[in-house]
């Protein structure tokens, strides 16, 4: 399967803010004297995690959108939808307890696609009434 330009384009900004919230929460953790690597390592793997359920989400959608039958597609989208949350469920499990890890900063990664939608939208790069569309239950037009 060839991957859509938007999948791309889409994943590429949500990779983006990812990284750049990863960052700044590093930055608060050094600051407030709680910096460590299992703080680094969490927040990396977070962002990681959190940009490839991104991808697989983009990816899911694109072939929903390739024309299988309405209840066939119905089905895909939540098979995918439980395996991508059953993902990051079993990273937090991980992460409260695997000593090493941070589950904070294991788990603020998962929460910046919402915070960069909501900057995209905020700032002008993303217009709903313009057409543009994002995955499902991330900001965009369809409903998953």
């Amino acid at each position: 399967m060839k991957i859509a330009p938007a999948v791309k384009k889409e994943t590429g900004h949500i990779a983006l803010g990812t990284a750049v919230g990863v960052a700044v929460m590093l930055v608060v953790f050094a600051v407030l004297g709680y910096f460590s690597a299992g703080v680094a390592v969490s927040g990396i793997l977070g962002g990681a995690i959190t940009v490839g359920n991104f991808f697989l989400l983009g990816l899911t959608v694109q072939k929903v959108a390739d024309g299988q039958p309405e209840d066939r597609a119905r089905k895909w989208m939540q098979f995918s939808y439980n395996m991508r949350m059953l993902l990051m469920v079993v990273w937090l499990i991980v992460a409260l307890a695997v000593p090493f890890f941070n589950w904070v900063a294991a788990l603020v990664p998962l929460l910046m696609p919402r915070l960069t939608i909501g900057v995209m939208q905020a700032t002008g790069m993303y217009h709903k009434e313009k057409g543009d569309t994002l995955p499902l239950n991330e900001g965009g037009n369809a409903k998953e």
